[in-house]
């Protein structure tokens, strides 16, 4: 009978001895057990097996999650596939890190207190409710049960850039292993030298356990007091189930359903590689949501949220046809080949993992071409993307007499893959060409070399255009509006609200006798800003120090720069190039 015993973690599942359990779909069968409560009690025997370790990774995948919590292959399917509902410490295997460019590190506890066990001299005539059986989908009753409790303190960084990851992991890791060692005062402070302390001021803490405390820790400081009570608080009462040990309810009752068969590793190992993978990108989602270019274009925002929203779609589908393979294997309905092609049914689809890795490089492509252009025109203080409405809004301003406006032109909302993926979940039966999955590489703008390197010289410009004016009259703008005319950017100049052109260079002064309009000299006019320290006593400085008035000489300190036999002032900044501005006398 041994080699017909199940062990399966018990995941904060209430296992009792004697209680029923389908092994097919994982779960327990409520209100029902194999024998009369006294028959249970003469016939258990209980032995104390006490210990404890704690266990550091830096692994986030469920399959390390799953190894720290003993969780064998064909349970782990069950829980991916949807059919486990967890509890308690379990719970840990639900919190997954949110950004792909984030640390995270888990300090696990674990105690065991007593095992539990049914004699295996019962035999069928000890048996209750036999007459029901054959009404319920059990396969097998516990007979043995491990008691302890497990803890998880869950350590995460902050977002950061992709190449920091792993040196602040590195840390993490190092602080975290000191936490059982740490010393705490008779006050409760909790003693870290200066630079654990400054290490762990980065990072935040959540617990997932079987003991109850009075408060979770969400500190490094908090975890170390935490984990410091642990041991004393392990008892019975706080011991649950760990491990449950199942034997086939046929061996009481032959009529009872059977577990007929299940996946094989390597299967089951695809299929978790598949959810793994695309959670990996869902996380890879999320960093280019946080980006803070993202934030300012809401056309990749929406598109990277839609992204997003169809993938986990298709996820939650996957994990329920997983289900139903996983049962109808189990009950003998199909063989194993049924979950294989699940697996290969997805390796064909749009949702293939190198598809989706693929359109997620594209994305960050341009995200990284727009950050290039924003870091170069930032050097001017233009930091703000206007959409359409919001730069036409300013451009209405009667103040605003002139304006040149940078405008990315082939930012947009819309993109065909999403319409694949979209179209593939409404009709997952629907053939697909994988080679023609994915628009042809002159579709995205940003994958050309030419165009990018075209953008970052007009945004050199623009900087440069900012500043050189210093000129109330004219204004500098940044704005995303869709041009399918003009790949990449432009620079538009505007005449009081009205477009002039839409590839804008600052015009060359004409010869100074031929001019007979002052905006001829727009792009030279500067506004002379006048250092008091330095005018002459017979000017009078007013308006902010922006004119100049000659008249009666007045007392003024002896500054050592002022101009003292011609009447004269200099402005506060020295000039370069060619400049305009406007005398009166």
């Amino acid at each position: 009978m041994s080699s017909e015993i199940l062990m399966v973690a018990a995941l904060g599942r209430p296992f009792t001895l004697g209680t029923l359990y389908d092994a097919r779909q994982d779960k327990l069968i409520p209100g029902f057990t194999l024998w009369e409560d006294d028959v249970l009690q003469a016939n258990t025997v209980e032995s104390r097996q006490p210990s404890s370790a704690f266990e550091i990774i830096a692994s986030d995948s469920i399959e390390d999650k799953s190894s720290l919590m003993d969780i064998e292959a064909s349970l782990k399917a069950s829980f991916l596939g949807g059919l486990v509902e967890v509890g308690g410490s379990a719970k840990y295997l639900n919190d997954s890190k949110k950004f792909k460019n984030q640390s995270r590190v888990t300090l696990q506890y674990k105690a065991t207190t007593s095992f539990k066990q049914l004699m295996t001299n019962l035999e069928t005539k000890h048996v209750e409710y036999s007459e029901y059986f054959q009404n319920l989908e059990a396969t097998h009753v516990v007979i043995g049960i491990l008691y302890g409790a497990n803890a998880f303190f869950v350590f995460d960084s902050a977002k950061t850039e992709s190449s920091n990851v792993q040196d602040i992991q590195g840390s993490m890791e190092a602080a975290i292993k000191k936490i059982p060692s740490v010393e705490i005062s008779g006050k409760g402070e909790v003693k870290l030298t200066s630079e654990d302390s400054a290490i762990s001021s980065g990072f935040s803490c959540k617990f997932h356990g079987d003991f109850f405390l009075a408060s979770n820790p969400t500190t490094f400081e908090d975890a170390v007091k935490a984990y410091q009570q642990l041991p004393q608080m392990m008892g019975k009462e706080n011991a649950v189930p760990m491990t449950v040990w199942l034997v086939p309810l046929v061996h009481f009752y032959p009529k009872a359903t059977k577990l007929m068969a299940d996946s094989s590793l390597p299967i089951l190992r695809r299929v978790h590689n598949t959810l793994e993978e695309m959670r990996q990108v869902e996380m890879r989602c999320n960093d280019a949501l946080e980006d803070n270019i993202v934030k300012r274009f809401p056309q990749i925002r929406k598109v990277l949220n839609n992204f997003k929203k169809i993938c986990n779609d298709y996820k939650l589908n996957l994990q329920r046809t997983i289900a139903k393979k996983l049962l109808s294997i189990r009950s003998g309905e199909e063989d194993e080949s049924a979950m294989l092609k699940v697996s290969e049914e997805n390796r064909r689809s749009p949702f293939n993992i190198d598809s989706l890795n693929k359109w997620m490089e594209c994305k960050e492509r341009e995200i990284n071409v727009l950050r290039a252009c924003i870091d170069i025109i930032e050097e001017a203080k233009h930091q703000n993307v206007l959409s359409e409405s919001e730069m036409f809004r300013e451009l209405l301003d009667p103040k605003v007499k002139h304006a040149v406006c940078y405008v990315f032109t082939s930012v947009e909302d819309y993109d065909p893959f999403l319409n694949v993926l979209k179209d593939f979940s409404e009709s997952p039966k629907m053939t697909v060409n994988i080679k023609k999955l994915q628009p042809p590489p002159n579709y995205y703008w940003y994958i050309s070399d030419d165009i990018p390197e075209i953008m970052r010289e007009k945004a050199h410009h623009f900087r440069n255009l900012a500043k050189d004016m210093n000129n109330r009259c004219v204004r500098f703008f940044v704005a995303s509006i869709l041009n399918p005319n003009q790949e990449g950017a432009g620079i538009h100049y505007y005449r009081e609200g009205i477009q002039i052109i839409d590839a804008f260079t600052k015009p060359q002064i004409p010869p100074v006798e031929t001019i007979q309009d002052r905006r001829a000299l727009l792009w030279y006019d500067c506004e002379l800003t006048l250092d008091p320290d330095t005018a002459h006593p017979a000017l009078t400085l007013s308006e902010g120090n922006k004119k100049a008035v000659s008249g009666k000489p007045k007392p003024f300190d002896n500054h050592p720069e002022r101009f003292e036999h011609y009447q004269q002032v200099l402005c506060n900044k020295g000039l370069s190039g060619r400049h305009y501005w406007e005398l009166e006398w």
